[in-house]
């Protein structure tokens, strides 16, 4: 019986192996209580890094032993220890007939069990449903000589803990890079049911790029499966104690933000080289761990970023529901204090968001005196007064500016206005400004305005009362009040892309405006599903059971029924896959797992990652959206660029080539899908840059070209024109546009359609309803309403005709919006023309008969005129809704897409 079986007995064995103490009968493992509970593991291990693994299971002995290397292990040669853990050691192995580097996971021979193989092979099971270039990658589970073996992708740098060991605390950026990374890859598992549970930097592999694996699924968990009863058994308790959440430690259900918990755990450790929990042995940290609060970040590293330790305090919350919800805010969380430089936010961006937040902090202030007082108190008291009482309300409307722009851009980095566009401010070392900063921010062109403004109209103007005012008066309080509001605009003229747009109350705060970082993020429906493995029929090719055939003879779909996972048979050519070839391990093309033996031949087996093929997808779905198909550009553009160098590069290719992967991305295939109907795709040379890029744009002809950005034209266009020098231009350029906002959202439409009119009509109903003092409070209400409204609509119609030559509007130029028309190209003039009368003369027309057959006193003109209106809103509503194409856009042949 294997030493550490469950059901042996105690009489068998009443000394713990490890420490020597008596083992009490009846007990579940070999091992005394303390031994069990530190998790048994190799000695070199600290106990903060020691896995604990309790439950009804084996126990870590020493395997076979390898004194030198290499040495000979079936089909492969050993080349060295890479490590131990709790369930056996790995090496790094070469596979003798291949030359392929691998890491062999082998389990222990003395912990060998039914449960624990059954827990081994269930590791291997869950690691190879991750297909990540952020997770080291599964080629097999095998026995060599009896003993279990999984054989994975190496990581030639070692791990997180080996650089912690080399270099100590990791610069800021260096650490938040590693664990964006991890994120990917942790975000890649939990989209096919897969829990890490154990994320430590020990578990962190670095690859021979620099970039940063998740690896060591032994105690990872399915969240779509129930049928492994030793992952759900109850009362295991699984887990590093440092780095686990308090309920993993307790047993508890867990979920993403168990695995959110640890990544802020290895966070702390990769940027203070200690864990955030600690103690003489697991016990004491297991309790640490549970009861105690960890110290800040910033308290064993002073100087770090505020922002970045609030990150990690979050993450370590004790209570799951305080930490973040998901990886993707945690991403969006730890982007700003990643090497990858913040973009600036142009001027642009920046006038249609602080025009918002204007808006919400001077002009809801300023309508609320305006109607409360007279404007004439508001305004001119203090001209006459000149003492500070007199002002009072002055002072009323700047404090709720200064106190809106200081809580909102202090405390969040961030109003409404830049929450719209996508930007944030923040200090120049990545923090939150705070509400010192934010206040400079505001009071700096504040103070601009007014220490110019007040003692100009003091100067100019001087009246003994309120009754002295004259029109000429009026009129210069006017001129300057609104020539005096563009000097902030004089204080950004030195603002430009060299010094990333700075203003004077950016330098004098200290801070900065950006676009708000958030990744590149592919949105697709299949995300997150595992497929169900379909039944093998009669026969088996090596170790994969046979599904059907998908070419007669040359193309075989199997599974492999160890890892649960679908394979690819292709007849092998005259050589089978070159020794580049089977060493690709890149995201844009298929991995090489094996050559299979067989009486009809020699087959190469590959995986066969779930998806569909490019032309059935297209087919099916019809013209791809950009948000989609430039991201299918971009993974094909990479892969020709890397397959070019290491020369791995197919002589032909074709659309019947292209895989589209379930989580979005675009994988290039040795070997043509077969072509429904027989129609086969046209076959491109793709060994030289013209073919590369004949290929490219033969899949960018299928995107949607009625919705496609006009920022994404210029690249399509040169990549038609075949005016690319070098395929990792257009990789690059591509890559740049992953970033590019390409769809036109329901928030920033509605901007475009009511920010403008909004603002005009509140300051005309302003003036209306200041003009109408003295009469009935009713009737002034009305009267301002109806004449507001009807100033509001001509001059809207107006100004929308006058801008038609130049094919824009104002609202359109700043949202950073534009009208196309056939084809997606710029709408011209006449079909704009045809827009505007679209829109307005169905409403300006009825309005005006009636104005002419109706006395607009009567009580029926205003009833016609709001009745009209509303129904004419609701088109505007339907416009919203359908952010792209409203009505008017349908009648005009017209569609609204992004610059």
């Amino acid at each position: 019986m294997p030493f550490g079986d469950p059901v042996m007995k105690a009489s068998e064995s009443s000394f713990c192996p490890r420490c020597g103490a008596s083992v009490p009968s009846g007990a579940s493992a070999q091992l005394c209580p303390a031994c069990l509970l530190s998790g048994a593991l190799d000695e070199t291990l600290e106990a903060a890094e020691a896995t604990v693994t309790t439950g009804s299971e084996g126990v870590p002995m020493p395997e076979r032993s390898f004194t030198r290397f290499p040495c000979e292990f079936g089909p492969y040669r050993l080349l060295g220890l890479l490590g131990r853990g709790g369930m056996g050691a790995v090496y790094e192995a070469e596979h003798v007939a291949t030359g392929r580097r691998v890491a062999l996971k082998m389990l222990g021979r003395r912990m060998d069990s039914p449960e624990v193989r059954q827990r081994f092979l269930r590791e291997g099971r869950l690691a190879a449903r991750v297909n990540h270039p952020h997770s080291l990658y599964v080629f097999g589970s095998e026995a060599v000589d009896g003993q279990p073996v999984i054989t994975m992708e190496i990581a030639s740098a070692g791990t997180l803990k080996d650089v912690l060991k080399q270099r100590g605390p990791l610069p800021v950026s260096e650490a938040v890079d590693a664990m964006l990374d991890v994120i990917d890859g942790l975000e890649a598992a939990a989209a096919v049911g897969v829990l890490h549970r154990d994320i430590k930097p020990s578990n962190c592999f670095v690859g021979p790029d620099g970039s940063v694996k998740v690896g060591d699924f032994g105690l990872s968990v399915s969240t779509l499966e129930q049928t492994d009863s030793f992952a759900t058994a109850h009362g295991i308790i699984l887990g590093t104690p440092s780095y686990a959440s308090p309920e993993q430690l307790r047993g508890d259900e867990v979920d993403v933000r168990t695995d959110v918990y640890s990544v802020g755990a290895t966070l702390f450790t990769l940027l203070t080289n200690r864990a955030p929990f600690e103690g003489a042995n697991p016990v004491q940290v297991v309790a640490n761990v549970m009861n105690q609060k960890p110290r800040p970040a910033g308290h064993f590293r002073p100087g770090l970023p505020g922002g970045l330790e609030t990150v990690i305090a979050r993450c370590l919350t004790k209570e799951p529901e305080g930490r973040f919800a998901d990886y993707a805010a945690l991403r969006k969380a730890l982007l700003p204090f990643s090497s990858r430089e913040p973009e600036p936010a142009s001027m642009k961006a920046r006038v249609l968001s602080g025009w918002i937040d204007y808006l919400l902090a001077l002009l809801v202030p300023y309508l609320i005196l305006m109607l409360w007082v007279r404007g004439s108190d508001f305004h001119l008291r203090p001209l006459v007064d000149r003492d500070l009482a007199s002002a009072k309300y002055y002072f009323v409307f700047l404090g709720f500016s200064l106190l809106y722009f200081t809580i909102v851009e202090g405390l969040w980095g961030r109003g409404l206005g830049k929450r719209l566009r996508g930007l944030r401010v923040i200090r120049t070392n990545g923090g939150v400004p705070g509400p010192g900063r934010a206040l400079i921010r505001i009071l700096t062109p504040m103070l601009a305005i007014e220490s110019v403004r007040i003692p100009l109209l003091l100067a100019t103007i001087h009246v003994p009362d309120m009754n002295s005012f004259r029109s000429a008066d009026i009129l210069l309080y006017n001129l300057v009040t609104n020539a005096c509001a563009w000097i902030p605009v004089l204080l950004t003229l030195g603002a430009r892309r060299e010094n990333r747009y700075a203003t004077v109350w950016d330098r004098l705060s200290g801070t900065r405006v950006i676009v708000e970082p958030t990744g590149v993020i592919r949105r697709e429906g299949q995300v997150g599903v595992v497929a169900e493995q379909p039944p093998a029929r009669a026969g088996c090719m090596g170790p994969f059971a046979v599904v059907n055939d998908i070419v007669a003879g040359e193309w075989v779909q199997a599974t492999d029924p160890v890892l649960r996972r679908s394979i690819w048979l292709w007849r092998a050519s005259d050589d089978g896959p070159s020794p580049a070839r089977r060493h690709v391990a890149r995201p844009g093309r298929l991995r090489w797992l094996q050559s299979v033996h067989t009486e009809d031949g020699e087959w190469d087996a590959f995986e066969a990652p779930a998806g569909t093929p490019l032309t059935t997808r297209l087919r099916e779905d019809g013209p791809a959206p950009w948000s989609r198909l430039r991201h299918w550009l971009h993974d094909l553009a990479s892969e020709l660029w890397a397959a070019s160098g290491d020369r791995t590069l197919p002589a032909t290719s074709s659309l019947d080539h292209i895989w589209i992967t379930a989580d979005g991305r675009a994988m290039l295939l040795e070997r043509a899908w077969p072509a429904a109907g027989g129609t086969a795709a046209e076959r491109i040379p793709v060994q030289d840059l013209a073919g590369q890029q004949r290929l490219l744009q033969a899949v960018a002809r299928h995107t949607d070209a009625d919705r496609l950005p006009l920022h994404a034209r210029p690249a399509l266009q040169n990549l038609a024109e075949g005016r690319f020098e070098r395929l990792s231009f257009l990789a690059g350029t591509l890559r740049g546009l992953l970033d590019r906002p390409t769809e036109v959202g329901r928030g920033l439409r509605a901007t475009s359609l009511f920010m403008l009119p909004v603002y005009i009509w509140l300051l005309i109903f302003v003036g209306c309803h200041e003009a109408q003092a003295g009469a009935d409070e009713g009737s002034v209400w009305w009267g301002a309403l109806l004449a507001s409204t009807m100033i509001l609509l001509a001059a809207l119609a107006v100004a929308q005709l006058l801008e038609v030559p130049f094919r824009s509007t104002a609202s359109q130029s700043i949202c950073r919006l534009a009208v196309v028309g056939a084809g997606g190209r710029k709408a011209g003039r006449g079909i704009l023309l045809w827009r505007w009368a679209v829109v307005w003369l169905p409403l300006l027309l009825p309005l005006a008969g009636i104005r002419v057959l109706t006395n607009p006193a009567a009580g029926a003109f205003p009833l016609f005129v709001f009745g009209w209106l509303a129904i004419w809103l609701g088109a505007v509503a339907w416009t919203v809704v359908h952010p792209g194409r409203g009505l008017h856009d349908l009648l005009a042949g017209t569609r609204v897409v992004r610059q």
